[in-house]
């Protein structure tokens, strides 16, 4: 609904004039890069700000603005059409997930699990 009646932004900088869903209050400028590696720093509109993809997503599909999220969190929202990509030729880099915890010994059977599951689930860095 966004898109329908704003249109969508042809370039990083039309997000001036695009209502932007934010992540925090840090993350007000979006950091893009381009396929070609041209980097551009992005300032929406702050609409709205949440901490929780969920919401943010849930906001996008309300028509509330623009979001900046992972594509693993939006995939299946972009599948159905409930979002819509916008300037598919940028990115916004990557999300790096990390697991700190105690030594094995004397865990949690429940702790193990969770981590082994997130372990299955989560795509692994090529370092």
């Amino acid at each position: 609904g966004y898109i329908s009646a704003r249109g969508a932004p042809a370039t990083p900088h039309d997000l001036i004039n695009h209502f932007g869903l934010l992540t925090a209050p840090g993350a007000e400028t979006w950091h893009l890069v381009s396929d070609t590696g041209v980097a551009v720093a992005a300032k929406p509109i702050r609409r709205m700000m949440a901490n929780e993809s969920i919401a943010l997503i849930k906001a996008a599909i309300a028509g509330l603005g623009l979001t900046c999220l992972p594509s693993s969190i939006c995939a299946s929202a972009i599948r159905s059409g409930d979002l819509v990509r916008v300037l598919p030729g940028w990115s916004a880099g990557t999300v790096t997930t990390t697991l700190l915890m105690p030594h094995r010994r004397g865990q949690l059977p429940s702790v193990r699990a969770v981590v082994e599951f997130l372990s299955d689930q989560l795509p692994r860095s090529v370092n």
